[in-house]
């Protein structure tokens, strides 16, 4: 690893044209020509499994009858969509078909 002589930063490696240099963002850059060999290593060999934000289930479930499919579970949340001093606004949706409702107080 080396630094740069006017700021102290690292030096990262810039191609410039054919030639490959070591360079500081302050604006330095090296006069003679390095050889620069990147390696880069993962010390474990884990398979990673990828998760998509639809596969997360984050709303808690309640027992609700569906009006389109009468399934008997939904995902619930509430919405303060009135006035401070009146009752959220219940929404659910269905488990099974995603059909959404509301339900006033």
């Amino acid at each position: 690893m080396q630094f740069c002589p006017k700021c102290g930063s690292i030096l990262i490696p810039k191609v410039e044209g054919s030639k490959k240099r070591m360079a500081c963002s302050c604006g330095y850059s090296s006069k003679e020509k390095e050889d620069i060999l990147l390696q880069e290593s993962l010390g474990r060999k884990e398979k990673v499994e990828i998760v998509k934000p639809e596969d997360i289930e984050v709303m808690p479930k309640v027992d609700e009858d569906c009006p389109k499919c009468h399934n008997k579970k939904s995902y619930f949340w509430t919405v303060q969509t009135r006035a401070g001093d009146e009752a959220e606004t219940r929404f659910f949706e269905c488990v099974k078909c995603k059909h959404r409702w509301r339900e006033y107080s």
